[in-house]
């Protein structure tokens, strides 16, 4: 499709704090025109700013109730639902002849095998596992390019993948072994409300969860020996911060091969060279949140256990940009033939 020719969207699920996001982003974006924001239980069409109120003046917008199948002329469709709907919708807005973006689990694992054990129900539209690109352009550029359905990656998957990646592809850690922790912010548990997150609960504190068992460390796990060729294996343990935004990943890893932090840096360089949303910090420096919040950019960093000579590396996004709307609209780039920074970066 030509760079100048305007794409059309449709936002499936507005109300959430990601399609709030999408419709944040896109409405920067000089060649997208929203036509459609839905959700489910809206019930009489309302102005987008009753949920979102900074959107008054900038976008004016209802938000409907989703009548499945009703692209409004869309021709790339934001599936911002619950795991388990999208695979519900997806085959409806295809048909139609719709690009479809999903920012669920739906789809983001071939083998059903590994989804079944880590996600409740039967897939209703198991065959297009098989077609859908995994939605991570650093990695899956060319398959992202010529496919009709991308399946947009986790938010911790996004660290955490980006992070290894290069290391183990590159032979220069172990890949087996690995352990990672995690924190992130309050707005990747969603809106709907939950004691854990109450504000007097969350204020002031900082827990693990799912210690051991969280749904999306087979992601990472199956992206990354898919994308390296190794057998990988990572223990995974997830964090909650009294925050609105940001993940930041620590990734311990045995060293192989003999290199040096320095050769492994250089690895990086070379590797994420050309890569506008990767940004890799000077040896001894470490990423935080503030320098990647209400961004697409991923912040990495290279350091060594001078104890044990153990590589650490620190991976540090903003969970509602590049963790799950800003990667969509990187996607929705790729799909379209516009420059990837387009929405997301200024002119």
């Amino acid at each position: 499709m030509s760079e100048q020719k305007t794409c059309k969207v449709k936002i499936i699920g507005a109300t959430g704090y990601t399609g709030g996001e999408l419709i944040r982003l896109l409405a920067t974006h000089p060649h997208v025109e929203i036509v459609s924001l839905t959700g489910a239980g809206i019930g009489a069409d309302q102005p987008v700013s009753n949920f979102w109120s900074w959107l008054r003046n900038v976008c004016d917008l209802t938000v409907s109730e989703e009548q499945v199948g009703d692209s409004q002329g869309a021709d790339v469709v934001f599936l911002s639902v619950p795991h388990g709907v999208s695979m519900k919708l997806a085959p409806a807005y295809l048909e139609k002849g719709c690009k479809v973006i999903d920012l669920s689990a739906d789809y983001r694992f071939r083998d059903l095998s590994i989804r079944d054990a880590w996600y409740d129900g039967e897939h209703t539209s198991p065959e297009l596992c098989q077609t859908a690109a995994y939605g991570m352009p650093e990695l899956f550029r060319e398959e992202i390019k010529s496919a009709q359905l991308i399946a947009n990656p986790g938010c911790y998957p996004t660290t955490v993948i980006l992070g290894l990646y290069p290391a183990i592809r590159e032979g220069l850690v172990q890949p087996n072994g690995i352990h990672v922790n995690s924190s992130t912010g309050v707005t990747g548990a969603g809106k709907k409300a939950n004691l854990t997150f109450h504000h007097p609960e969350l204020d002031q504190n900082y827990f693990a969860y799912r210690i051991g068992r969280h749904q999306h460390c087979p992601e990472m796990i199956d992206i990354l020996s898919r994308a390296t060729g190794k057998d990988v294996s990572l223990a995974f343990v997830p964090h909650v911060l009294p925050l609105q935004r940001g993940i930041l990943s620590t990734m311990y890893c045995r060293k192989a091969g003999g290199a040096s932090v320095q050769e492994i840096w250089e690895a990086y360089n070379k590797m994420y060279e050309g890569e506008q949303f990767i940004r890799l910090y000077p040896l001894g420096k470490a990423p935080d949140l503030q320098g990647v919040r209400m961004s697409n950019f991923v912040d990495i960093s290279i350091q060594e256990d001078v104890i044990t000579g153990d590589v650490i590396i620190l991976s540090a996004e903003d969970n509602l940009v590049k963790g799950a709307a800003g990667q969509a609209v990187q996607n929705l780039n790729v799909m379209m033939g516009y420059p990837e920074k387009y929405g997301l970066l200024p002119k």
